[in-house]
């Protein structure tokens, strides 16, 4: 499993906190994987540029429709 740690510094203490990645996909056709990505960001979810570009989502979709991935990493509660 991917994990990251991040080590946050607070005057003599620190803190190491675990943290797990989470693929998020959208698949769709174009306009709706667009509308989505900008939704997401609207609601403070995740930046609009931090998704890949969208392409042909091949044998994961039907034709014509694109896969654009996010990538994120949070802390497991």
């Amino acid at each position: 499993m991917a994990e990251e740690f991040v080590l946050l510094k607070g005057g003599q203490s620190e803190v190491k906190l675990k943290r797990e990645r989470i693929r998020h996909l959208l698949i769709g056709s174009p306009q709706l994987v667009r509308r989505t990505i900008q939704a997401l960001h609207v609601k403070g979810y995740a930046e609009a540029n931090l998704w890949t570009r969208p392409v042909d989502a091949g044998n994961l979709g039907e034709p014509g429709e694109v896969i654009s991935i996010l990538l994120r990493f949070v802390s497991p509660e």
